[in-house]
């Protein structure tokens, strides 16, 4: 009985050190097939050219960002699949401190897109027409424009929520359970 015992042991053991084996050969052939299709979680620098250093409120934004100390500008548009996972995060108004949204309508009504994802809030602006998208020359989204005393510092492209919550420049936690919260 023990050696039957031991026999299913064994192979058990077996087993699971070739499921293991294969979890890791899985993980590897996913990160080289990201790396090959250029899918890493790394932003791209966005060039502002002559527009760094400007006011934000020459573009259109709120005049309140011209007095920031710090300040993130979160450009997301109505088509973009990215951008609609970037607002799925920030559904029912759970944007950071010192984030500010423009929802860009590439296609159709972008009060729809406010509607689906409930950003509410005075820090959600819709850009009707794209005056703001076009007046700084921006062709992509989603992108992330950084202020910091209250002028334009630098931009980069937003490929995953996870980098949307680092572009932050204050530290923010979001627990599923309560409101979202500052960390200090």
């Amino acid at each position: 009985m023990t050696t039957v015992l031991l026999v299913v042991v064994c192979l058990l053991a077996v087993v699971l050190f070739i499921q293991i084996g294969a979890q890791v050969e899985l993980f590897e052939q996913i990160r080289q097939i990201r790396g090959y299709l250029d899918m890493e979680d790394k932003p791209t620098p966005v060039d502002l050219g002559t527009l760094e250093g400007a006011s934000p409120s020459r573009f259109g934004l709120p005049a309140v960002l011209d007095h920031a100390e710090q300040a993130v500008v979160l450009f997301v548009s109505n088509k973009c699949e990215t951008c609609r996972n970037l607002a799925s995060a920030l559904r029912g108004g759970a944007v950071p401190p010192s984030m500010w949204v423009v929802v860009v309508p590439v296609s159709g009504d972008g009060n729809e897109f406010i509607d689906e994802f409930e950003l509410r809030g005075e820090r959600v602006l819709l850009d009707e027409g794209e005056l703001i998208v076009n007046s700084i020359g921006l062709d992509l989204t989603p992108v992330a424009l950084h202020i910091a005393e209250g002028k334009l510092t630098r931009a980069h492209t937003v490929p995953t929520v996870r980098q949307m919550y680092a572009a932050a420049p204050i530290s923010y936690k979001y627990d599923l359970v309560r409101k979202p919260s500052v960390q200090h």
